[in-house]
């Protein structure tokens, strides 16, 4: 599990390649980080190190060292290579504390910490004509309890992304909260100029009930907020998965060649809604030419004769799938995989949630060349996605999954709208587009409130088992 200290280390611009320690002499760090009004060193403990004499090289006690990182129970634990430790600039004072003031609900995890502070600790004036970023950033991490995977990952990836945009000149003063079990309170959104999070459809919608005029939650991970932007402040960071279904649609239509046929299948005596009554409606609106497979999950077995003869005899046979049951979205596609072990030339189309089905193989997909339009999809050949990973490597010791990617693409793209049109930066998304590791930008006006992100991804299941972005 992380340490939440070690997630400090992004915003330090520390050195990625350095990879691999060998044994040093102790020295003083040179990156400072300004946490809760103190200035702290972060040092990376490497090998033979002890707290004994860390603490005589920066001056200051055991106990000082001991109290500075409470969360990572130094004394029970003892040090730990690779570990990031806060060590004071100055002796911490042993005097009886002053009243604490009044807490806002949530916990403030390393508030205030931003790279014009650093820089100004080190005796750096901040360059002229940059402008500072303030984010709060909403996530439940529990610090409380077990940690919350999701939340440190997709922090992880956002904190890399502040790193990299400090060293382009970018200042950020990130205020994170701990929302878990605690309300949110329009103090922590007043101030800033970016709201990241929450993260659950509940909390979103009780974030942008409370927020302040002019500014906006950013949804970053739930799909389902999408109908919030019709009446509240929110906007969809995740291409919803309708948006998604109407991409497939449209795909199979573009991709239609003479010869070709275009089949629905859909299950029998199951009224179309949601995302199935979509693909339908996008169909029908686009007078193309199709026709319609219908049967229940009973006669799966015998439908195979039907599925030969609606093929086409001189082209490829395009399918969609208008269900929302992953039972009978599996039978379909054992269906449609039938057919390619034929011979016939067969392509299915469908929205990213058709390869999250645990019951379908990928080797299926594979076989039915499976054409899916996705909100991510990493490709890692890009040289900016292999920087990422060995960044994220070094500094954390693991492997970014999904989260920790789009916590980077998320702050990426919204801090750097900021830093170029301010406070316009809302009204400027529509025209705006950005390419993010694995996810893309690109918003719609709406007649609502908010902005919803409609970018896809198409993602191709070719036969001989690769898996390439169109």
């Amino acid at each position: 599990m992380k340490k939440f200290a070690l997630i400090l280390l992004i915003l330090l611009a520390v050195p990625v390649a350095a990879q691999d320690y060998e044994v040093p002499q102790i020295s003083v760090s040179k990156d400072k980080v300004r946490v809760a009004g103190i200035a702290y060193y972060a040092h990376v403990v490497t090998a033979k190190q002890t707290l004994y004499s860390i603490s005589k090289v920066y001056g200051v006690s055991i106990q000082d060292i001991y109290d500075s990182n409470k969360n990572l129970n130094l004394e029970s634990e003892g040090l730990k290579i690779g570990q990031v430790l806060l060590i004071p600039t100055e002796p911490l004072a042993r005097e009886e504390p002053a009243a604490e003031e009044a807490q806002m609900p949530g916990r403030a995890l390393f508030p205030q910490m931003r790279k014009s502070e650093d820089a100004a600790l080190q005796g750096e004036e901040d360059k002229q004509g940059l402008e500072l970023i303030n984010i709060a950033v909403l996530l439940p991490f529990n610090t409380g309890g077990a940690p919350d995977d999701k939340s440190i990952d997709f922090y992880s990836g956002a904190l890399l992304a502040a790193r990299d945009l400090g060293n382009k000149g970018i200042n950020i003063n990130l205020s994170t909260y701990d929302i878990s079990g605690e309300n949110i309170s329009s103090s922590m959104l007043r101030d800033a100029d970016l709201i990241l999070g929450p993260i659950s459809e509940r909390e979103v919608y009780s974030a942008a009930s409370i927020c302040p005029y002019g500014k906006y939650i950013i949804s970053p991970l739930e799909p389902k907020t999408a109908g919030m932007v019709d009446t509240l402040r929110v906007i969809q960071a995740p291409t919803p998965t309708a948006a998604q279904a109407e991409d497939a649609v449209r795909w199979a239509i573009s991709d239609m060649a003479p010869g070709d046929s275009l089949i629905l299948i859909r299950e029998k005596g199951k009224p179309l809604s949601g995302i199935p009554a979509t693909m339908l409606s996008v169909l029908k609106a686009s007078g193309m030419r199709y026709s319609t497979l219908s049967y229940d999950l009973l006669s799966g077995l015998q439908i195979q004769p039907v599925f030969v003869e609606r093929s086409s005899p001189y082209g490829t046979t395009r399918y969609l799938i208008a269900s929302d049951e992953e039972s009978f979205i599996n039978d379909a596609v054992r269906n449609i995989n039938l057919m390619a072990y034929k011979k016939q030339d067969v392509v299915l189309y469908g929205p990213s949630r058709i390869r999250s089905f645990s019951t379908i193989e990928t080797e299926n997909l594979h076989n039915i060349s499976t054409h899916v339009s996705s909100t991510y999809q990493i490709d890692y050949a890009r040289p900016e996605v292999l920087a990422f990973v060995m960044s994220y490597r070094a500094l954390f010791g693991c492997e970014p999954n999904s989260f920790a990617f789009h916590g980077y693409d998320c702050l990426n793209y919204f801090a750097t709208m900021c830093a170029r049109f301010g406070n316009g930066w809302f009204g400027r998304l529509p025209s705006e587009d950005g390419s993010g590791l694995q996810t893309d930008f690109s918003f719609e006006h709406t007649n609502g409130t908010g902005q919803i992100n409609t970018a896809i991804r198409r993602v191709v299941y070719t036969p001989d088992f690769k898996i390439t972005l169109q």
